[in-house]
């Protein structure tokens, strides 16, 4: 073979590099190093790297007819990985002819492939798992139709299967995933199949709701749509769980555990409910619920996979950060959006839960002989009216009226007009024989 001569010109000095010829037996020479753990291999395999590096920065790195790069992407691999496992100060002569020191870094290069390979596995259960297939959809309609008749039917157990069959969570971790990698073509995927599902769910809940007579909403339905703080951090734990499952194959098992807890279907068909029976207050409750675990889940895979560090080996670390934290402020952000009028709505109820507890023992204090037959607030656009309907066989004092009055209302600041209406009954005894 004619061996040729390529010249580069770096600083005003004239560069020999080596024929391809001999470039090819380096680069096999190199591979067969990586395969045994001789010291010597591994010197070579550095030194490749080595010069990968010292190419690379060279501002001339196309060759005279321009067809593109001179390094292939083997080496160009090797070069990178070598600045990875070998830190700026231990590129000394001392360690670069220390047979120790190339044993331990090979061994430490053994085990950034190996993470690479689990990586890549991660990667493709989810991509395989947020694709919009025929199994995918087969899913999602039949956890759809069990949602919906378990919450119209008040069934927990029915609910708690259709939680276990819905594949929603799948595409929402992969997007998480698709932002740590930057793969745009996953997260298109993720986002589509997610919203097909959804679209979808909905369909068929509000379809059902609207066919089926429901004479009123069970205790289920009614659950879903009133979400409070602490729907967000089960659904962020959840998400947690979620995602460290699948980056750890060790606990995978526990996924239906964690597919129950999240419970991402019942709030959506709970939302096909509310519109499928005109309802805007049930529909708008369960929605909320619903952004709430969405955006919890999509958030707690951007933190694990950032931490675990499930992206490509060659990946610039600094631009994955960047990604993860574009996804975490944006979650964040929502998420604190959303909590604020939630938390407010927790202090109010949990205000006029202890007014209404209140309001019971004065009368039953004040008021002797006297029975509670409803406490009821009423929300008004300045506070709230209390409706307290009494019974006994004797109306109370005017005067103990007056003083529960005064009492609720300095208890509660909230609390403008309260309305007592007395029934007096009679207890009929038992004849006697």
């Amino acid at each position: 073979m004619k061996e040729k001569n390529i010249f580069r010109k770096k600083s005003g000095q004239i560069e020999k590099k080596a024929p391809e010829g001999d470039r090819e037996e380096e680069r096999d020479a190199a591979g067969q190093g990586s395969e045994s753990e001789d010291g010597h291999g591994l010197l070579k395999r550095a030194l490749n790297g080595l010069e990968s590096k010292r190419d690379e920065l060279r501002p001339d790195d196309t060759d005279k007819t321009g067809e593109g790069p001179r390094e292939e992407p083997e080496r160009r691999e090797r070069g990178i990985l070598f600045r990875q496992i070998i830190e700026p100060d231990e590129r000394t002569l001392g360690n670069f002819i220390n047979p120790a020191f190339w044993l331990r870094k090979g061994s430490e290069l053994q085990r950034i492939r190996e993470k690479s390979r689990e990586d890549r596995s991660i990667f493709q259960v989810l991509s395989e798992g947020a694709l919009p297939s025929f199994d995918y959809y087969v899913l999602t309609v039949l956890s759809c139709i069990i949602a919906t008749t378990g919450l119209i039917q008040g069934s927990t157990a029915t609910i708690i299967g259709a939680m276990i069959v819905a594949p929603l969570m799948t595409p929402i971790l992969a997007f998480s995933l698709g932002v740590i990698w930057g793969d745009l073509g996953l997260i298109r995927t993720s986002l589509t199949s997610l919203f097909k599902g959804i679209i979808l769910a909905i369909a068929i809940s509000a379809l059902l709701a609207a066919l089926i007579p429901i004479p009123g909403y069970s205790e289920e339905i009614l659950s879903r749509t009133r979400p409070t703080l602490f729907d967000i951090v089960v659904a962020f734990a959840s998400g947690l769980v979620g995602a460290y499952g699948n980056a750890n194959r060790k606990i995978s098992n526990t996924i239906t555990g964690i597919a129950i807890a999240v419970a991402l279907m019942p709030p959506l068909c709970t939302i096909g409910i509310g519109l499928g029976t005109m309802n805007r207050q049930i529909a708008s409750g369960a929605g909320i619920l619903f952004l709430i675990n969405l955006i919890s889940i999509s958030l707690a895979g951007a933190i694990v996979f950032w931490v675990m560090r499930i992206h490509p080996v060659l990946a610039d670390r600094d631009e994955v950060t960047k990604r993860a934290m574009y996804q975490i402020v944006i979650s964040i952000m929502i998420l604190t959006g959303i909590s604020v009028p939630l938390g407010i709505y927790m202090r109010e109820g949990y205000r006029i839960s202890s007014t209404l507890d209140y309001a019971r023992d004065l009368i039953r204090e004040k008021c002797p002989g006297v029975s509670i037959y409803e406490v009821r607030p009423v929300k008004t656009l300045t506070g709230y009216e209390l409706k307290l309907t009494l019974f006994g066989a004797e109306s109370p004092p005017i005067k103990s009226i007056s003083d529960v009055r005064d009492a609720i209302r300095d208890r509660n600041s909230e609390i403008g007009t309260i309305d007592i209406d007395f029934i007096k009954g009679l207890k009929i005894e038992e004849p006697r024989p």
